[in-house]
């Protein structure tokens, strides 16, 4: 009665096993395909790490530029807001200039009153030497007439002084009269008077000399005045130019092509010199500042060769070069050193400072954003950083 049903088992079980191993077969085949991906993918990652440095903790970095203010003021006028480009040359800032512009009329009105006296006594030293060189040669001819007649008196009185002893022996001898003795004797005391005019006279025309003198004394302290006035005018002009210079601080002008990245300071703030007003950077001069391992740090050297991926547009594939690397790691650099005064020693790998330079679009980059970096070491066999 069930050998009719036999052979209908036989052929579903048969039917089950050939499923079963097929499912065996497919399976093996998936495994084995994904031992080999894993293989290939293992080797790759192996090789990579071979023959790249890998960095994923880098960031954009450029030269923060702080404008601070120089003079101190109250701020009238913020002409520049946060994302603004700006180019050298440009106003970023007026203070009140209103103090600094009086200063500068009180030192230009102080250099005119000097030019005007010194005008005036440049004019007196003229006149003064015009006048003096007509007088100093009427005074010394005045003296050489005076001396001359000091000279013919003194010959008349010594003539007279002789005439007059002569004539005391001939009275004596009865030769003359008495009345002859009289005339010789007047005659005598004449020209003794004379003689005496004669000397008052050059002193006269000696002290007129003195007078001349004393004038070109004056022309010497007019000098001297002169001197102190010019050593005047040139301080007052170095101080009319600091206030000009003072002035010119009181606009803060940029000196980079930048993006104003942050303003610290609002219209209407009294600021005093050193507060920080703003900051800025250039957009084109950013690059990358990697801290690389210092037990990577020698499988690589200055331009060698990187590939930049910036995690805010993971699609943008970069390349850079290295430009320099650091002479000492990041913790020398640190506000709180670690000496180590008390034994404990964990040893720790140190990060070395690097520097990326882009090469390529850099206008969407922003100072601070994190990218990731590999750099090729150079070894044979490297291929292409940037694919991985």
């Amino acid at each position: 009665m069930n050998a009719p049903t036999t052979p209908e088992l036989t052929m579903s079980e048969q039917g089950g096993r050939r499923e079963g191993r097929r499912g065996r077969i497919v399976r093996l085949v998936v495994l084995a395909v994904v031992l080999g991906a894993g293989l290939w993918f293992g080797a790759k990652w192996f090789h990579d790490r071979q023959v790249h440095v890998f960095i994923i903790d880098s960031r954009i970095a450029s030269d923060m530029v702080t404008i601070s203010a120089q003079e101190a003021g109250r701020v009238v006028d913020l002409q520049v807001g946060t994302g603004d480009l700006v180019k050298p040359g440009q106003v970023l800032v007026s203070m009140d200039k209103r103090t600094v512009r009086l200063r500068i009329l009180e030192a230009r009105s102080e250099i005119d009153r000097i030019v005007a006296q010194r005008a005036r006594l440049e004019a007196e030293r003229s006149l003064i030497i015009r006048r003096n060189s007509s007088a100093l040669k009427v005074a010394k001819a005045h003296i050489d007439v005076a001396v001359a007649a000091e000279n013919a008196a003194s010959a008349t009185r010594a003539s007279a002084e002789t005439e007059l002893k002569r004539g005391e022996k001939l009275f004596q001898r009865k030769v003359i009269a008495a009345q002859r003795l009289d005339g010789l004797r007047t005659t005598f005391t004449n020209a003794d008077r004379q003689l005496l005019q004669a000397r008052a006279a050059v002193r006269e025309a000696e002290a007129e000399l003195g007078e001349v003198e004393a004038e070109e004394i004056r022309v010497a302290v007019i000098e001297q005045e002169l001197s102190a006035l010019t050593a005047e005018a040139a301080a007052l002009q170095a101080r009319l130019e600091q206030h000009e210079v003072q002035l010119s601080d009181l606009d803060i002008i940029s000196g980079i092509n930048g993006i104003v990245d942050r303003t610290f300071v609002e219209e209407g703030e009294y600021v005093r010199p050193g507060t920080r007003l703003l900051m800025l950077h250039d957009p084109e001069n950013v690059w990358v500042a990697a801290n690389v391992k210092e037990t990577e740090i020698n499988r690589f050297a200055v331009g060698s060769t990187a590939a930049i991926t910036v995690d805010a547009y993971p699609d943008m594939k970069l390349s850079g070069r290295v430009t320099w690397i650091g002479p000492a790691a990041t913790s020398q650099f640190a506000l709180l050193p670690n000496p180590n005064p008390s034994g404990n020693f964990t040893k720790v790998t140190q990060r070395v400072p690097v520097r990326i330079d882009i090469q390529g679009q850099r206008s969407l980059l922003r100072p601070g954003m994190m990218v990731e970096v590999v750099i090729d070491t150079g070894e044979p066999g490297a291929g292409d950083a940037g694919n991985n």
